[in-house]
């Protein structure tokens, strides 16, 4: 805590930013703002922190946020109890402190990663979590999913919903230090993918398998829509986080988008839309622009990250793919933009060493691509890839409430661990 504290006391003083306006817009393969300038979106994910990554609960662990609440239903917690805990979690975990100091680092936006169970009522969320507690059944959600929709019951009352109040609170913070904001649909209903991490799934792959995740889907981007539209605090929505092993591969995911781009168009909303293609947001395979009814300010995404030793990422410019269409390679991400004559943006990228990160940062600057880091903030007992480290105790091994009361500590900004070599790596490259 103190060596924190001493490198925050190094760090400048920040002043009140107004909300920028207009809405950033593409203009060909760029980004620009209302004076038609050129906008390089260099940004820090705040995973972690709306949805529980099973991996980034404790080194090791894998599995869903679902997995993450079960542990806590075995530890004797009720369900008022569970509830508790985790919206005291949210209030700690990301808080004015912590949007202030990815600031003072040089970054000029966030992404949000949400989870759609924050946009159901408590009692709502509270049948979703009566599955995952075991007391039901996954068809009983289900049917109750499809009562709501038909009636008309879901996103009745913005305002009254908890992610609606986390994304006001974060645009407030946001704009207050010159942070541009991207809403990124991280776990979609019924589950995206197969991935256990982003898609908390109760179901793998109910999101393509079961109509009423997308028609909820597409009711919560429309709520979305109507309420942020003039909002130029917020640079993109990011429709739908990583599709993976999608049953019948591209073409289902490019039907999605083109609903959902409509919808928010419908609503007069001409924010730029961030698209995801399969392959956790890579393939590009019949999504080109020329698939939309609405082309308009549409931006490409890339997630790179470099795995060894099964999925091998160069950070050479001249690294490609032979497919075209197949992003993450610095060549194919250029000659994509250009070819299609949109923006491209590296949604995520990280969970490497700080030599990597630093490398990709650089690179990606050298043609103008902007870039999104994964992620602030994680548990571990030893330094990683991210900004800061929470210390242990993990949640997945707690025995009982009594063990709660220091990971609500330990995760505050305050008694956070810098990662300094990674700060270092990630700042040499801001605003380049």
């Amino acid at each position: 805590m103190k060596s924190l504290l001493l490198y925050l006391l190094a760090l400048p003083t920040l002043t009140l930013a107004q909300t920028p306006s207009p809405l950033l817009r593409a203009e060909g393969s760029n980004l620009v703002d209302g004076q038609h300038r050129a906008v390089l979106l260099q940004g820090m994910n705040l995973g972690g922190w709306l949805l529980q990554e099973g991996y980034m609960m404790k080194p090791g662990y894998g599995g869903t946020q679902g997995s993450v609440k079960k542990v806590l239903y075995q530890a004797g917690l009720s369900d008022a109890q569970v509830e508790k805990f985790y919206q005291q979690y949210r209030d700690n975990f990301i808080t004015k402190a912590d949007i202030a100091f990815i600031a003072q680092q040089g970054f000029n936006c966030i992404r949000l990663p949400l989870h759609y169970d924050l946009f159901l009522t408590p009692a709502q969320r509270a049948v979703r979590n009566g599955v995952i507690r075991g007391t039901v059944p996954y068809a009983d959600y289900v049917a109750r999913l499809k009562q709501w929709q038909q009636k008309g019951e879901l996103f009745t009352e913005p305002a009254k919903l908890e992610a609606i109040r986390l994304i006001d609170q974060t645009l407030a913070w946001c704009a207050a230090n010159k942070l541009y904001v991207v809403l990124d649909l991280h776990a979609a209903p019924g589950a995206q993918g197969t991935d256990t991490n982003i898609a908390d799934a109760l179901q793998a792959n109910d999101f393509w398998n079961e109509p009423v995740y997308q028609e909820i889907t597409n009711g919560l981007w429309a709520t979305l829509a109507r309420r942020y539209k003039n909002d130029g605090r917020i640079a993109m929505y990011d429709l739908v986080n990583e599709p993976n092993n999608v049953p019948g591969g591209n073409p289902p995911i490019q039907a999605m988008l083109e609903k959902l781009i409509n919808t928010v168009r419908a609503e007069g909303d001409q924010h730029l839309l961030l698209l995801e293609g399969n392959g956790f947001g890579n393939n590009y395979n019949g999504i080109e622009k020329k698939t939309f009814t609405h082309p308009e300010n549409l931006v490409y995404n890339s997630h790179r990250y470099s795995i060894l030793p099964k999925y091998p990422l160069s950070n050479a410019l001249e690294a490609s793919n032979p497919d075209a269409n197949q992003l993450g390679t610095l060549a194919n991400l250029v000659h994509f933009r250009e070819a299609q004559q949109v923006p491209v943006w590296i949604g995520e990228t990280g969970e490497n060493s700080a030599q990597w990160m630093g490398e990709a940062a650089h690179n990606l600057n050298s043609v103008g691509i902007g870039w999104c880091s994964w992620t602030y903030k994680r548990f571990n007992d030893k330094p990683i890839a991210a900004l800061l480290r929470i210390k242990p105790p993990y949640l997945v091994d707690v025995k009982g409430a009594a063990d709660l009361p220091v990971i609500l500590e330990n995760i505050k900004f305050r008694n956070c661990v810098p990662n300094p070599e990674v700060i270092a790596a990630l700042k040499a490259e801001l605003k380049k």
